[in-house]
């Protein structure tokens, strides 16, 4: 949870909220926003990266989806991942409500159907 409180820590005070978003990213990975805020501030050109959200899923969301979808346990996504297992439980008890499933089976047919299975 730090990385959200560090957000919202940062936030109270205007002048830190930009800092604060920025900060709160620290775990994501180097293919996300973060990366574009970095290299934009070092004066290099970037593109916006445009996303569409399936179902209100967040891109992390998604990958967890994906991993869990194909058969993986929650413990493998972690490792894959590079997150701890409550993390991966902890998007799970969001992906589910947001898509409409209470179970894995529900899950994997809702990725199957949003061609989330696709290799990468």
């Amino acid at each position: 949870m730090h990385p959200y409180y560090t957000q919202r820590v940062l936030a109270r005070p205007g002048i830190l909220a930009r800092l604060g978003a920025v900060a709160s990213l620290h775990h994501e990975r180097l293919d996300g926003e973060v990366v574009n805020h970095v290299l934009a501030a070092a004066g290099h050109k970037v593109r916006p990266i445009r996303r569409s959200l399936i179902a209100g899923l967040s891109q992390r969301e998604i990958e967890v989806l994906r991993l869990l979808a194909r058969g993986n346990s929650k413990k493998q996504v972690a490792e894959r991942l590079f997150i701890s297992e409550k993390t991966v439980s902890h998007h799970t008890q969001h992906i589910y409500p947001k898509i409409g499933v209470s179970t894995r089976a529900g899950a994997a047919i809702f990725a199957m159907e949003h061609d989330l299975l696709a290799d990468d």
